[in-house]
């Protein structure tokens, strides 16, 4: 297969007006069989969400059923790989769903990210607070265990007491170690750095806010260059000010995109039972009763059109969704389109809007 007409993400992170080639799957220097033709679009890889919880009615880390359909309309979006997000459970209830979600047979689950459990309950957002759980490494360790080596970012508090011996432990293990639903203070967390820890979940949200003499985690990961921050751009967990300043003060190569998507990531707008609560979906924002964000409905192809709508270019989009993302998977194979890579393609209209998706080469849209 031949896409034609395209600008095209390069090796180079620019885009550029050239042909992309592709046969059995992988991408190739030449291709002479099928032709796609892209004009006056942007042809990207498959983006990658490394913080998503759920789509299309189904819980990546609670529910039983078939996880297929929500994978399948994630493609559909142009997410064509995730890291599934668990959230704080009692360890029994962890090991069963990083169990199940790591010997999934599909090769769009890249690994495993653990939100917890060992987080700060002040700062506990959307998480049940019955189930966060003080830093403990034998915990740790059953849950890496479950995953079969495949748990690739563990969220954590780093002031709760325990946290240091379960962040050894994690780099031990070579699992990222990402700060979150956190009220560390800029000492605290910079000792964190310092450990080892590398990462900042859901940046701005469940955290202390800044200040100007106690500047907080935020302003550590804002300022660290070794701390690459994830980032919500659905423009309700973060708005557009924020936005632009966390881009600009990290630059776009330190910057991950996430969705940080529940499973009403593509139901619509409503009321929905989630164990004992009930959340509320309405224009995108999903809400508990008091008004609390409890993740996003919205995906990462629409927090990818909202950058492109605020002036960031393809490139730098494709940097932040899909290169940075596959780095923290762990994949050499995927979020570039140079010859040996996955054929994991999207293709974006004049609008940014999602027009092909391709999958190991084979067009699903």
């Amino acid at each position: 297969m031949k896409i034609i007409g395209g600008n095209v993400f390069g090796s180079d992170h620019q885009m550029h007006n050239k042909e992309l080639c592709f046969e059995n799957g992988i991408i190739t220097e030449s291709s002479a069989e099928g032709v796609y033709d892209a004009t006056d679009c942007y042809v990207l890889p498959g983006l990658i969400d490394t913080h998503i919880h759920g789509a299309r009615g189904i819980g990546f880390y609670w529910s039983k059923e078939n996880l297929l359909p929500a994978l399948d309309w994630l493609t559909q979006q142009g997410i064509t790989g995730i890291l599934p997000t668990t959230c704080s459970e009692t360890p029994e209830e962890l090991e069963e769903d990083i169990r199940r979600l790591a010997t999934f047979p599909d090769d769009r689950i890249l690994g495993i990210h653990a939100e917890g459990p060992f987080l700060n309950p002040a700062n506990r957002g959307g998480m049940r607070e019955n189930r966060i759980q003080p830093p403990n490494v034998d915990t740790l360790q059953r849950m890496y265990d479950a995953s079969e080596g495949k748990l690739r970012i563990l969220t954590i508090a780093p002031e709760m007491e325990g946290a240091d011996a379960v962040i050894d432990r994690c780099l031990e293990l070579g699992v990222q170690v990402s700060m979150g639903h956190t009220s560390a203070s800029y000492a605290c967390a910079n000792a964190a750095v310092n450990r080892g820890v590398t990462r900042l979940t859901h940046t701005f949200n469940g955290m202390r806010g800044f200040n100007h003499r106690e500047p907080g985690v935020l302003g550590c990961g804002l300022e660290d260059d070794r701390v690459m921050c994830e980032l919500i751009c659905d423009l309700y967990h973060v708005t557009a000010p924020a936005i632009r300043l966390a881009i600009r003060t990290k630059g776009h190569e330190n910057i991950t995109m996430i969705s940080d998507g529940s499973r009403f990531s593509g139901v619509g707008d409503g009321e929905y039972f989630q164990g004992d609560r009930i959340l509320y979906v309405k224009d995108g924002l999903c809400t508990l009763a008091d008004g609390t964000i409890s993740g996003s409905s919205r995906c990462l192809s629409d927090g990818a059109q909202n950058l492109f709508r605020l002036g960031y270019t393809p490139a730098q989009i494709a940097v932040m969704a899909a290169v940075n993302p596959a780095k923290a998977c762990g994949c050499t194979d995927r979020g570039e389109l140079i010859p040996g890579c996955r054929a994991d393609i999207v293709v974006f209209d004049e609008a940014f809007r999602v027009k092909a998706v391709f999958l190991k080469g084979q067009q699903v849209v």
